[in-house]
This record gives C-alpha cells, structure tokens and sequence, in this order.
C-alpha cells in the first residue's frame, strides 16, 4: 500500500500552540484571543486574523530564532520521519500558521528536509510583519491556507492519503483525506459529526498503526 501522509504543526509536530505562543509573546495578547474567537464563530476568515495582529506586533528575526529554539516537538516526531523515509512515504506539514516559525522549530530540533505548506510571514527590518497566503482557496472554509487543497492536490493514484491533526483549521483535511488521525478539537469534531477517525496521542501511536496498516 502506498502512502501520502499530510501533518498539522501546531499542537500536533509542536507539542504547542506556537501561533498562539509568537502573537501573545510578539503581540496584544487580548487583541489576538478577541481576533481567534471571532475566527472561529466564522466573523473573520484566516486572513483577517493573521493581518490584524501582524498589525499591532513586532519581533526581530533574533528574537523569533530565540523563541523557536525553545519550543519542543513531539519526542516521537523525529522517529516518525525517519520510518516514513525508510519506506519512501512522503510527509507535508501543512499549517495555517506562519512558514518562518514552522521551518526554524523543525531546524532546531534536527528536522531538516519536510515539505511545508504554510502562511508566509516575512519579518521587516525594523521589526513590524506581514503575511502573504499563496494557498489561499476561495471556496475554503475560513482558512489562510486550505489544507483539504493540499491533500486531493498532491494525491497519486492508488495512494492512501494520511491526515493527521488536532484543531479548528483541520476539518478541511479531514475532510479531504482517506484516514484521519485525531485528538483534541479535531477528536470532538468528528465524534459530533460521525467522520471516522483514528485517535492518538503521540506519532509514536501513529507510526505503530501504521505498521499495521502496511502489514508490518
């Protein structure tokens, strides 16, 4: 059987929230949870909330490269990666967070040679920020990035698509993928709305189901 295997970042790579972490640390904290709440009744889509708080923050490319090295991944994480390239299984992260952020944790924790699919957050000289979307997809939820788009478009005949993820913006993968991994938000969401999934806690229980999956 061969796989295509799709990752959320945040709170499931990460073992935290880092866009939450980077916009409360760099940011107005209250503005930024007013701006998420909002996002997640549907008043704002993706795009809204990342350029409303690049707004009213600031960091330098020093600063965000001190934060990243202390935040953590997943202890199994890197374990994961090495069995899926042993066995010639592609992995994406596809993030509706920021690239900047999501490619210097992975460098910091020996992560080197993933395909991000993510918002791109560029860090100006004098520290003020801005974010462009290249994965923006109109006829998508409310996501800067659609990660339902990256899975039906990097899907090969006769593969299995693999999502794996734990929040809000994960529905559109969930949706789009042949089988989910889940916890947390995403966990809920698809007992309340009867989607098949998968549950786990860490990718050392995903690489073990895998295994069976592959006969393994």
């Amino acid at each position: 059987m061969k796989l295509r295997i799709f990752c959320d970042f945040d709170g499931t790579i990460a073992q935290n929230d880092v866009g939450n972490l980077v916009f409360t640390t760099f940011g107005n904290p209250d503005h930024w949870w007013n701006l998420v709440d909002r996002w997640r009744k549907g008043e704002l889509d993706g795009r809204d909330l990342w350029r409303r708080q690049c707004k009213v923050s600031n960091m330098t490319e020093q600063q965000l490269d001190e934060f990243a090295a202390e935040q953590p991944v997943d202890p199994a994480f890197p374990a994961f990666v090495t069995f899926c390239e042993q066995r010639n299984i592609p992995v994406y992260v596809v993030s509706d967070g920021m690239d900047a952020y999501i490619s210097k944790i992975l460098r910091f924790n020996g992560i080197n040679n993933l395909k991000i699919r993510a918002n791109r957050l560029e860090i100006h000289p004098d520290g003020r920020l801005s974010v462009e979307f290249p994965y923006y997809q109109k006829d998508c939820c409310n996501c800067g990035n659609c990660k339902g788009y990256h899975v039906k478009k990097e899907k090969r005949p006769g593969e299995k698509t693999i999502y794996i993820g734990d929040g809000f913006s994960d529905v559109c993968g969930l949706k789009a993928a042949d089988i989910t991994f889940a916890k947390g938000y995403l966990l809920d969401y698809c007992r309340e709305n009867d989607f098949e999934c998968k549950t786990f806690n860490t990718f050392s229980d995903v690489q073990n189901q895998l295994k069976m999956l592959l006969g393994e």
